[in-house]
């Protein structure tokens, strides 16, 4: 437990209360982001409501506290005054330190509604929602400030949003995710901004007619070659910051890529009581199987362990932000009984064993980053509906053929990624022609919107309008 003194020599720290327009150039954080190759800013803390209450979690080293860091910066120089922005890490705290931050602030902070940033809540394993809730019930400061909390686990969110409801104000799309930059993120940040994003902004899944696919891609065809080329390099790069920066410098990105094992090993999985070369192991298996139904039993003889205790660890990849479960749908509906297939959420994910074998091949690795750009097509509608996994399924025919990608809100389409030149994504015909959908083939490089009912288009293109 932390005392009521050391809390506020803790808080009275804060950098931007004595020098509000400087202490961005000394904060570490901001630094390294101010150093890299590009400037990117998520836009995933904009648009707050006063006296919201607001929820932000992605995969750890994906950017959140630099992103906070940024919300405060512009907090301040809008002309909020900066004694009404707090921050605090609270990986260090118990819940109960919680109430003894809020009431520490009071004496600190002038008249005012205040906005509180809170990093790392997850960190507090003995419940954290029930502080903030009693904090937002019998604190009638703390009620009406604006409350931003940021994680790194999914583990807890149904437990929060449970306690917390009623309790979150005007917050509208008050549980947020951030994740690894999207395609055109990347395309802007490795130099290209050529492609007409105002004149084309993300079209929703279903949206994408014949009509407006014709269209669409009809105006894209001055840049199929950007595209094609791009996304070839993002579905091996993807979308960590550090991991571009290191790609726009031509530098290696181990160094990243053994802090992310470390962090992978270190929670995603520390329950197991694994080693690092087990958990090593693991992510190399899941690796190894991306675009199959994971067979539990299968991995456990592999792991040397029960199908009981794999299932335990995806699920602890998953609320880590690691891995998503693509399930096959029944009547567009996650069929929870049947195998799922696991894809990373980024393809770093794929490259940090420390025992390399061969690679997932491309058409796999675009298959994943498909799936993940249509996962966030449909975050953007539903925030926070990242973590419901609901809206990109797989469908298994009759007679045992695949189709990709399929959802409650893809309108009429069903999209398989083939990742082939030429007219070899042909092969998918017959599989789409036979089901209910219609289809649209995520090709290599092959663009044919001459058939209404079963399109081609490039992976690439197609990634970048739906804004994934």
């Amino acid at each position: 437990m932390i005392e009521f003194s050391e809390m506020q020599r803790q808080l009275s720290r804060t950098p931007w209360w004595d020098q509000p327009r400087t202490w961005i150039l000394r904060d570490p954080d901001l630094r390294r982001a101010r150093n890299a190759s590009f400037d990117y800013t998520p836009r995933a803390l904009d648009d707050l409501e006063s006296g919201g209450l607001y929820l932000l979690r992605g995969p750890r080293r994906v950017g959140k506290t630099v992103t906070v860091k940024k919300a405060i910066h512009s907090l301040v120089a809008s002309g909020t005054n900066p004694r009404l922005v707090l921050h605090m890490a609270t990986d260090h705290l118990a819940a109960r330190d919680l109430r003894t931050m809020v009431d520490a602030a009071a004496g600190l902070t002038p008249p005012g509604r205040r906005t509180w940033f809170i990093d790392e809540i997850t960190a507090v394993k003995d419940g954290w929602p029930a502080s903030i809730k009693w904090l937002r019930d019998n604190d009638p400061r703390f009620a009406q400030d604006t409350v931003v909390l940021t994680g790194s686990s999914a583990s807890d969110l149904g437990e929060s949003v449970k306690a917390l409801a009623g309790r979150r104000g005007d917050a509208s799309d008050a549980d947020r995710t951030l994740l690894p930059m999207s395609f055109r993120a990347f395309l802007r940040v490795v130099g290209d901004r050529r492609l007409p994003d105002a004149e084309l902004p993300p079209m929703a899944v279903d949206a994408l007619t014949p009509e407006a696919l014709a269209d669409a891609t009809l105006a894209l065809a001055p840049h199929l070659e950007t595209l094609v080329r791009a996304w070839h390099v993002y579905m091996t790069v993807g979308g960590f910051p550090r991991v571009v920066d290191s790609h726009v410098r031509g530098r290696s990105d181990d160094a990243f890529r053994r802090d992310l094992l470390d962090v992978v090993h270190g929670e995603a999985l520390r329950q197991a009581r694994w080693s690092k070369s087990q958990t090593d192991a693991f992510v190399r298996r899941l690796a190894k199987g991306l675009g199959s139904p994971t067979n539990r039993a299968d991995i456990a003889n592999y792991m040397g362990g029960s199908a009981t205790l794999v299932g335990r660890r995806l699920d602890a990849l998953r609320d880590g932000f690691v891995v998503w479960p693509c399930y096959r749908e029944t009547f567009l509906r996650p069929k929870l009984a049947a195998q799922e297939k696991f894809y990373f959420v980024d393809p770093v994910f794929t490259r940090l064993t420390r025992h390399p074998e061969a690679a997932p091949n491309a058409g796999v690795l675009s298959e994943q980053q498909l799936g993940t750009a249509l996962v966030r097509s449909f975050a953007r509608r539903r925030p926070g509906g990242f973590l419901d996994f609901d809206s990109v399924l797989h469908h298994r025919t009759p007679t045992r053929k695949e189709i990709d990608f399929v959802g409650p809100d893809f309108g009429d389409v069903a999209i398989e990624s083939k990742y082939v030149p030429g007219n070899r994504w042909r092969r998918a015909a017959p599989t789409l022609k036979a089901s209910r959908w219609r289809g649209i083939v995520a090709t290599r490089d092959a663009l044919d919107v001459s058939d209404p009912e079963l399109v081609a288009v490039p992976t690439g293109m197609l990634a970048w309008l739906i804004g994934g």
